[in-house]
């Protein structure tokens, strides 16, 4: 026999009635379906759930002032039964085989309950067994690391049940749930763990946990959702394109799955920092958002006035003036041979008359016709710009100074501005 820990809430198995405060229960309580908050999570417990149910003439105050709701898991057989018991159940360990549970009850701590109103309770997913003790003092070895799974299943459902005491005999089913136990999601890598500020960058996630259901997974780098994400039917890995984001290194990706949430910043998911347990990645893995544009058209006949549309990020902060110079302390686009340096390389043509579309978007107005720059100074040298492949820039600041500040958009193949006799 297992020894009941802390307040006393057993039911007498004659009750017909129960008292509480001035307001009687019938034995027989109507029992209706309850809401959660969180209708998944993680094997091993330990999140904060509120369930809901709906009042009805026959139930006006399902959770009743003075009451003392006692809520329990209990396993779902393989043959997919969701009925929770008529009366509460004694703590059962939990077992499974390959086809699914076959046995398992658990009573949640009554201190981690909480009635919130006369339709609202709150409670813990157990983490750890309950009661704690057995009769004799020792232990409790049944269920010790609370809601868990067991064998090989990746993924369990549990009926939630609200009873109004925790008599096996006497007790009245309140109201019912259900409730879907699945791996805790981790990660192992992020191929490539870089992309372009302006998005749209293939990325493949590994680790474990990730439900291959559609809708199932969602994600986010440094709170930009992913897109079209494609689990695999191993749920080890998916695949998902990256949203614009301004350039930042460091970013972590989060991943929502059935069996809670994953930051790439804390792979193992173990809420603990980096140690030496090589069977656990627990090393950061963080991604970075580089400064990088793409453009089109990307190329144009030697002469020509064209118009470029620039993809990229953070272009909502930048302030172009269109009265400005080519070293004024404003942002500018240009095209540059090569990688843009603020003291020696800087762009032979100016795109002009800037408009920003959104943040990710701007076109601008590359007259090839014009007298080209300096690339030493900005100063008008000689000729328009020669025919050849070039990189369209933007910068924050274009004051021959800069140096840094410059934030000058990457050399990437996206970027490239070719001239030529088209």
């Amino acid at each position: 026999m297992l020894r009941r820990v802390g307040r006393a809430w057993f039911a007498s198995a004659a009750a017909t009635v129960l008292v509480l405060g001035g307001t009687s229960v019938p034995a027989m309580a109507v029992t209706l379906p309850m809401t959660l908050s969180s209708v998944s999570g993680p094997s091993g417990g330990g999140g904060t759930i509120i369930g809901t149910v709906t009042a009805t003439p026959a139930a006006p105050a399902p959770f009743p002032a003075g009451t003392e709701p006692v809520v329990q898991f209990q396993y779902v057989a393989a043959s997919g039964a969701t009925t929770c018991s008529a009366t509460a159940r004694g703590v059962i360990q939990i077992a499974a085989a390959p086809a699914g549970m076959t046995a398992g009850a658990l009573t949640v701590d009554p201190a981690t309950v909480t009635r919130i109103s006369a339709t609202k309770v709150a409670f813990k997913v157990p983490s750890s067994p309950y009661p704690v003790l057995n009769d004799d003092g020792t232990t409790s070895t049944i269920n010790p690391r609370g809601l868990e799974l067991v064998g090989s299943l990746t993924a369990a459902k549990w009926n939630v049940c609200v009873y109004d005491s925790a008599s096996t005999t006497a007790s009245s089913l309140l109201a019912t749930a259900s409730y879907t136990l699945a791996v805790r999601p981790t990660i192992k890598s992020i191929i490539p763990a870089n992309g372009l500020a302006g998005g749209g960058q293939l990325i493949t996630v590994t680790g474990a946990g990730f439900n291959t259901a559609a809708g199932a997974v969602t994600g986010s780098i440094g709170g930009v959702a992913l897109t079209r994400i494609t689990g695999a039917p191993n749920g080890n890995s998916f695949t998902a394109i990256t949203g614009p984001r301004a350039a930042e290194a460091g970013l972590a990706l989060i991943v929502n799955a059935p069996g809670g949430a994953v930051s790439s910043l804390d792979p193992d998911n173990n809420g603990q920092p980096e140690d030496a347990d090589v069977s656990t990645n627990d090393a950061p893995i963080p991604f970075t958002y580089s400064n990088g544009i793409t453009i089109s058209p990307n190329t144009a006949n030697a002469g020509a006035v064209v118009t470029v549309d620039v993809l990229g990020a953070g272009f909502s902060d930048l302030t172009f003036d269109a009265a400005g110079t080519p070293t004024d302390g404003n942002a500018h686009v240009f095209l540059v041979k090569d990688a843009y340096e603020a003291a020696g390389n800087r762009g032979v043509a100016e795109c002009e008359a800037v408009t920003v579309i959104r943040d990710t978007e701007l076109v601008c107005t590359l007259d090839l016709s014009a007298t080209q720059l300096s690339p030493q100074n900005s100063l008008p040298a000689s000729g328009p710009p020669a025919e050849g492949a070039y990189i369209l820039t933007v910068v924050a600041n274009g004051e021959t100074t800069a140096g840094p500040a410059a934030k000058a958009t990457l050399v990437t193949s996206g970027a490239t501005f070719t001239i030529g006799p088209y």
